[in-house]
């Protein structure tokens, strides 16, 4: 035995009738076990059935679960006892026979890993004499006693109408951005632009100065290059620096890169071009915030009742891909997210022509959390974009864009090159069959390689490439820096803000 019941009691703030563990025999790596010996007397029985007793589930689920932390508090070591280690979610349970008066319960539980400090994911089992009863997939959040204490006291002001934090407050600065259980300092995500012109170059320095970067697996095929590009972007961007990828529903290869994603631990998920379900599943392993994308307050709430953690709403102004199909209305994003704001309850980003700080406050004042910017930050240094797609972005005047049709169905915004009046001309150069590679699946109608022409682009090819670009482009007129650009976002909106606070409900 490695501890008896009165030792876990030192170690977990339990007493009975709460403690359902009598003793661990064991604990290996990240497996423990332990033990609970049931008896006819116990009064969950008596009460449990009373024509027929069995053992509650839910009290199994309970002493898995506090097996489960005490090898946590293991893990932490010395700092566990600043540490409260509380219910977080039960993913799945599953009763295969019924556990009976005067059972002796084996609890065998692993810990699968533990997500930034934070959150920590278990598989647990119940056995009885060799026999599978139970299999729990569960999570548990690790928090600091102190912040615990602050937020009760926080929430009892609230609820009682007292306090700094109750009712209304005014936002004065550009305030933090949730990703998850994180937070970004600035409530900006850098958009994912593929096919690799948004990688770990770009994403690490966005996330360095502490807004949210985004890499695009979209139109890679090898999961090793999207952990290579996590990992890199890491190195940049530091230990509080927040890194997401961004992939279109429709790419091959969609649940291999996402699923490699999520392994290298990457912060966020953002979904478009395709509503998956499927992804939810992936994400929700480690505990991955998905943000959905959306067009419309129906495929928002769409996203919500599937599991989306928050959704960016893109308007008509955005580069690239549109979300308005053949037959629907081009609309605002602004107009959007008002549509929105009331169908859902998750957090709303808006993305699609946000420019400056002036169009972030908009933004904030609509209602939306955050936004999403992406051709602001091609025309920066960091950008791992050629110079000449850079250049292409500071010479396009307003007249220069054109609204093209993209082999996936939707519509998209791009910078006249030769390539895209050849696409206008509908004499674009169609798809060698032998070449390819199958990256965005079925629904490509094949009348031109779009992987193609996003890769000749990015290399500086513009004769032959497609260069997505959001509607202000014309606006930019020479490159700059990740930080020099978000201390410009920034030092517009606050100044607005200080002048102007925005009036929002405590949340």
């Amino acid at each position: 035995m490695l501890y008896s019941k009165e030792q876990i009691k030192e170690l977990i703030p339990y007493e009975d009738p709460f403690l359902w563990v009598d003793e661990i025999e064991k604990i290996e790596g990240d497996s423990i076990v332990g033990y609970k010996q049931t008896s006819i007397d116990d009064p969950y029985f008596k009460g449990h059935f009373t024509d027929f007793s069995v053992m509650p589930g839910v009290l199994v689920v309970e002493g898995i679960a506090q097996t489960g932390t005490l090898l946590l508090r293991q893990k932490i070591g010395k700092e566990n006892k600043k540490k409260h280690l509380l219910a977080y979610q039960v993913r799945s349970a599953f009763f295969y026979e019924l556990i009976l008066p005067g059972d002796k319960i084996e609890y065998r539980v692993k810990l699968l890993g533990i997500y930034a400090d934070k959150i920590a994911n278990f598989l647990g089992e119940a056995y009885v004499n060799d026999s599978k009863k139970c299999e729990v997939r569960f999570t548990v959040a690790i928090i600091d006693k102190g912040e615990l204490k602050e937020k009760a006291l926080e929430i009892k002001n609230r609820v009682n109408g007292t306090g700094p934090q109750s009712g209304p407050v005014e936002i004065a600065n550009l305030p933090p951005l949730k990703i998850g259980k994180r937070f970004a300092k600035l409530p900006i995500i850098q958009g994912g632009m593929a096919v690799r012109v948004s990688l770990h170059n770009l994403a690490g320095a966005v996330a360095k100065e502490g807004a949210v970067g985004i890499i695009a697996i979209s139109g890679m095929n090898d999961p090793e290059e999207v952990k290579n590009e996590i990992r890199q972007a890491r190195e940049i961007a530091g230990k509080d620096g927040i890194i997401g990828i961004n992939i279109m529903g429709v790419v091959g290869h969609f649940q291999e890169l996402v699923s490699a994603a999520v392994e290298e631990g990457v912060d966020l998920i953002i979904q478009g071009a395709g509503f998956r379900k499927d992804i939810f599943e992936i994400a929700g392993e480690k505990n991955v915030p998905v943000f959905a994308l959306a067009s419309s307050a129906k495929v928002a709430k769409k996203a919500e009742d599937a599991g989306a953690t928050a959704v960016i709403i893109e308007g008509c102004d955005a580069g690239g891909h549109l979300g308005f199909p053949k037959g629907h209305e081009f609309k605002k994003t602004i107009d959007i997210i008002k549509e929105t704001i009331d169908k859902v309850k998750i957090p709303l980003i808006a993305a699609g022509g946000i420019f400056d700080g002036k169009d972030i406050v908009e933004m904030l004042r609509a209602g939306a959390k955050g936004v999403q910017m992406a051709t602001r930050f091609v025309a920066t240094e960091e950008c791992d974009a050629d110079l000449k797609f850079k250049q292409a972005f500071i010479s396009a005047k307003k007249e220069d864009l054109a609204i093209i049709d993209s082999p996936v169905g939707l519509p998209g915004r791009a910078i006249k090159t030769p390539f895209v009046e050849k696409l206008l001309n509908k004499n674009a150069p169609k798809v060698n069959l032998n070449e390819c590679q199958g990256c965005i699946g079925p629904v490509c109608d094949k009348s031109y390689c779009i992987l193609k022409a996003l890769e000749n682009a990015r290399k500086g090819d513009l004769e032959n490439g497609l260069v997505f670009a959001g509607s202000n482009v014309s606006r930019i007129d020479k490159i700059t820096t990740v930080k020099n650009l978000l201390k410009e976002l920034t030092d517009e909106a606050n100044n607005i803000l200080k002048n102007n606070p925005i009036k929002a409900a405590y949340v």
